[in-house]
């Protein structure tokens, strides 16, 4: 098990390129497993979801080595100095823009308003 890292929003900017490499070297990785996917075989649709399966695993561990958290498929958050809160970032973000509470989802982030990069409470 590793532990979570607490992450200033300005640590969890530096950390997103190479979640963005990581995340991006998976899905290269899971293009080709489709590519190679012959609808034909009958074994075939459960080889994909295996290799799948095999490589998100593979996708979450490298997250979390870096004391960020996995949350569904290219989604990651990461604590923040005040423990109610989560940065969170998804694929295709050049950086953290949206932060939710611990007890929240992805579908409940909000923005980082442009100007205001700390969470209210520790103004």
């Amino acid at each position: 098990m590793y532990p979570y890292r607490i992450f200033t929003l300005e640590e969890a900017n530096s950390a997103v390129p190479k979640v963005a490499r990581i995340t991006a070297r998976v899905q290269e990785r899971l293009d080709d497993v489709r590519q190679d996917y012959d609808e034909d075989d009958p074994e075939a649709v459960e080889r994909l979801r295996d290799e799948t399966r095999e490589i998100l695993s593979e996708w979450q561990e490298a997250i979390l080595e870096l004391g960020a958290d996995p949350k569904g498929i290219f989604t990651v958050d990461f604590r923040s100095p005040d423990p109610n809160v989560l940065w969170c970032w998804t694929v295709d973000e050049p950086e953290i823009t949206h932060r939710h509470f611990t007890w929240e989802s992805f579908k409940d982030r909000v923005s980082l308003e442009v100007g205001q990069r700390v969470w209210p409470s520790s103004n």
